[in-house]
């Protein structure tokens, strides 16, 4: 494993890493295709494909000829550690600056590069230590040499299971409603029962919710072995 300490990387270094891990949270399968990664930096396939070799010799990430790429560990560490400052920011922005998530996601796009690592050790620090991001997305640990891709939605836990919910993804109405009810991202919630019409009722922050089956799909969960795995 190359020595992160003393390895120098560069912006663009780290929004192709940042990209290929962002497409693996979203569960593309891999190898991750080049043609992905150029259309996610709008940039022309052969400029890709020439960091991605520059990017292999640097023992980043791993280039199958005709397939894609796959990030190595250490390449895993330094987009963790990128995603880990952008999201802590967008934490900042958003909930002691009252920025709206979608401002705090283009300033920590900047700051995410710039932040030393000991500035965002005490940034953690001072937030609480959040799990989530604003926008749902797992907040990686400092070190950590993975990138966990699999999410449920609550349709799909079970009762008397406990999860952290990661996002609403529905229109801001219904996002409005449920953080209204006390279901929002980084709050915990347990399935108490499934209804006849597969609605479910849960336990969260200000007691029993109903909610309707079409929703429930909507409210995607950190499973609860990944749960269990951060405490």
């Amino acid at each position: 494993m190359s020595d992160l300490n003393s390895a120098v990387i560069s912006t663009s270094e780290q929004m192709y890493l940042i990209t290929i891990a962002r497409a693996i949270e979203d569960g593309e399968p891999q190898p991750i295709p080049l043609s992905h990664i150029a259309h996610k930096l709008s940039l022309q396939p052969v400029s890709v494909n020439q960091m991605v070799r520059k990017l292999e010799s640097q023992g980043w990430l791993h280039y199958l000829p005709y397939k894609g790429v796959e990030l190595t560990a250490t390449g895993i560490i330094i987009a963790n550690r990128t995603l880990r400052n952008r999201r802590l920011w967008e934490v900042f922005l958003v909930d002691h600056l009252n920025v709206s998530p979608q401002d705090a996601d283009a300033m920590a796009c900047d700051l995410e590069h710039v932040t030393p690592d000991e500035i965002a050790h005490r940034l953690s620090k001072f937030l609480g230590d959040p799990a989530v991001g604003p926008g749902g997305q797992r907040i990686p640990g400092f070190n950590e040499d993975q990138i966990i891709q699999d999410k449920i939605s609550l349709k799909n836990l079970e009762v008397g299971m406990t999860a952290q919910i990661l996002k609403v993804d529905g229109p801001p109405v219904v996002v409005r409603f449920l953080s209204d009810e006390g279901l929002r991202s980084g709050i915990e919630i347990t399935l108490d029962a499934i209804g006849s019409h597969e609605s479910r009722l849960v336990t969260a922050e200000k007691g029993f919710v109903e909610i309707t089956a079409d929703i429930a799909e909507r409210i995607l969960l950190l499973p609860p072995n990944k749960l269990k795995d951060q405490k």
